[in-house]
């Protein structure tokens, strides 16, 4: 539901904050005063195409921002919040739309940006706007089959989910047969290009860390003389020169040794002094062994350079390192392997896509026997509705062509069409010419598949237009009906649909520095009464009309009770 709504210099609103409650609320008020203005409002924060037409004169920008809760939000709903990372930890969406006067655009849902086109997306697990000329969900012909599909779920659901699946294994066999559907010159160009790579990676004869013991050894050839002068100096500290660490701690040790036997100090001292003698003498016969062997050779430098040179150029081309080239070699052997077999391989791909394609097919057919046993129920159902809205003589009618392809929802395609009087044909419902049926023929189907969404707020924005006496009760009774399980927002100018509603909001305008600005304000009972009077009789309100306007209040709230 809609819970909070802040308008901020939309076309002649320019700060407005209005809270909505659960159930049926009418908004009412002067024509001009802003009611459509707040519904177009609402259809922006939802998706709508917005305009700097909209922008408030002298002002730069609007600012839109609602807050619906949403804990019975759709999976797909759910699914497309998940998509783009947004929280929904608590069922909110805070949905904030600003565009300035340079055509810049600014959507947030709960604080993540997103796209007009991502927002219109998930606006329509949110809110259903139904205007005068504004054909949503209902008179969309490609949701007719979702329709009919709730309608008959607990038939129609567990049918549609393995179908679904038969059918993505359809769909995946299907593409890795086109994947190798490659044509003779394709195939040749491919199967020329692994042969030189595998070629040109098998000829290098890489070993897993060679490169880096190569590394190691380039360096300490590229500072050879470094190397043999250190190792030279510490040699002859140690042991050759005439005052040598080694023999010098030799005369430690015997300073140490004419007094080891006093005390235990002493004596560790020594032994300390010995030990470390012993690791020097140990110490300068490695060094002096790593000089012997030391050998500068040009000609092994540059072979090391050279094969260096062969692993960077073939980890630039294939991998990051060595163990991915070897694998991209793996890769491209098995590619290659499967492009000169391609024969034997199209042929079970053939056969496997055959075989899922079958099972689909055979899933899909009992699914569509399914669903046209469900349309009469459908029919029935609607028939109903419609015959309780004074459309005695309207016919509906399903009809459900095949598909010459499996689709994602099976082999059928399904379309609603009405025929609103006796003798006319059956035509699409977007195709319903009068108004006022087409605001009973939505509040029919509306009724049947207000849960078929998932939205939970419906807006109906003044499609009670060219209707009035028993009708407009109907009409009336069909939209508390609708939100007994939908929070339902209502622009009206009938008694019959405001006298019915849980909560009128009054929508006035008014003049302050030579501006014009919009006021809402929830009626009190007396003042809800003095409304109702005032669409019985116009602006003049006699005590006649108040006395049957609160009569009908009170009537249709005894309604409402057994309702509940």
């Amino acid at each position: 539901m809609l819970q909070h709504l802040t308008i901020k210099n939309f076309a002649i609103i320019e700060d407005l904050t209005i809270d909505f409650d659960t159930g049926m609320t009418v908004l009412t008020g002067e024509t001009g005063a802003g009611k459509s203005i707040i519904i177009d409002a609402v259809g922006l924060l939802v998706g709508g195409r917005g305009s700097t037409d909209f922008i408030r004169y002298g002002s730069d920008k609007f600012d839109l921002r609602g807050i619906f809760y949403m804990p019975d939000l759709s999976e797909e709903g759910r699914s497309m919040l998940a998509d783009n990372d947004i929280p929904f930890d608590d069922a909110q969406l805070m949905i904030v739309r600003q565009l300035d006067i340079n055509g810049k655009n600014t959507i947030k849902v709960n604080g993540v940006s997103m796209t007009v086109s991502m927002l219109k997306a998930l606006g329509t697990h949110i809110v259903d706007i139904h205007g005068q000329n504004e054909h949503q969900s209902l008179m969309n012909t490609s949701n007719h089959i979702h329709l009919l599909d709730h309608f008959a779920k607990h038939e129609i659901a567990p049918k549609l989910a393995s179908y679904q699946e038969a059918y993505v294994t359809y769909q995946t066999a299907k593409k890795q047969l086109d994947s190798q559907n490659l044509n003779e010159q394709e195939a040749a160009q491919r199967v020329d290009l692994l042969k030189f790579q595998i070629n040109e990676i098998e000829s290098a004869n890489l070993q897993v860390g060679e490169d880096q013991a190569l590394i190691s050894e380039r360096d300490q050839l590229q500072n050879f003389q470094k190397i043999a002068d250190a190792l030279g100096a510490s040699n002859n500290l140690l042991s050759n020169a005439d005052l040598n660490i080694i023999d010098l701690v030799g005369q430690v040790i015997g300073e140490l040794e004419t007094i080891r036997d006093f005390d235990t100090t002493y004596s560790d001292f020594y032994e300390q002094t010995t030990g470390t003698y012993y690791a020097l003498q140990d110490l300068a016969s490695s060094i002096s062994d790593q000089v012997d062997q030391l050998h500068y050779d040009p000609n092994r430098l540059d072979d090391i350079i050279e094969r260096l040179a062969v692993y960077k150029n073939l980890t630039r081309k294939y991998g990051d390192d060595t163990e991915a080239v070897l694998i991209y070699l793996d890769k491209a052997k098995e590619e290659l392997k499967q492009i000169e077999n391609r024969e034997s391989n199209q042929q079970k791909l053939k056969d496997a896509v055959k075989k899922a394609q079958a099972n689909a097919l055979a899933l899909a057919e009992d699914l569509s026997k399914s669903r046209k046993s469900a349309t009469a129920g459908l029919v029935t159902a609607i028939e109903g509705q419609m015959q309780a809205l004074y459309m005695e003589k309207a016919k509906f009618r399903v009809d459900m062509l095949t598909l010459d392809e499996l689709g994602p929802y099976g082999i059928d395609d399904v379309a609603f069409m009405i025929a609103t009087n006796l003798g006319e044909p059956f035509k699409p419902l977007v195709k319903v010419a009068s108004g006022g049926e087409l605001s009973r023929l939505m509040l029919a189907m509306k009724t049947i598949f207000q849960n078929a969404s998932g939205v939970t707020a419906i807006i109906f924005d003044e499609v009670d237009t060219g209707v009035s006496g028993r009708v407009a009760q109907a009409i009336a009774t069909k939209m508390f009906e609708i939100a007994l399980k939908a929070q339902v927002l209502c622009i009206t100018h009938l008694p019959q649909v405001a006298s019915i509603a849980d909560h009128e909001l009054f929508i006035s305008k008014g003049e302050n520095n030579n501006c014009t600005y919009t006021n809402v304000r929830l009626l009190t009972n007396e003042e809800w009464i003095d409304e109702v009077a005032r669409m019985l009789t116009g602006s003049n309100i006699t005590a006649v009309a108040k006395q049957a306007a609160a009569e009908q209040i009170e009537e249709d709230r005894q309604f409402k009770a057994n309702l509940r």
